[in-house]
């Protein structure tokens, strides 16, 4: 299982655009066969700033998913709503209460 957080923060007054691109990847990512989970989060204390925690079931798949159309595409759109740069981080799950 490949794990990652991705977190972006939406340049002043472009919060609502942003986050519709968000979920748009959202819906593409879906689609993906080896996407296990993808969820964004809005956080809480700091405005306009989400936080993506994705789970692949292998790195082949994450690799797909960077290099599909529909990622390429929204990475293009975001540039232009964002405050500096994207974050990505690479998890390695060490515990937890199962879902």
């Amino acid at each position: 299982m490949e794990i990652y957080n991705a977190t972006f923060q939406a340049a002043a007054g472009k919060e609502k655009e942003l986050e519709v691109i968000l979920r748009e990847l959202i819906k593409e990512t879906a689609k993906e066969e080896g996407s296990v989970e993808y969820r964004l989060h809005r956080i809480v204390d700091a405005p306009g700033k989400y936080r993506f925690c994705e789970k692949f079931k292998d790195q082949a798949a994450f690799d797909f998913h960077c290099k599909s159309d529909h990622f390429l595409s929204a990475i293009a759109k975001m540039g232009p709503l964002l405050e500096g740069e994207g974050t990505l981080e690479k998890l390695e799950l060490v515990d937890s209460i199962p879902e």
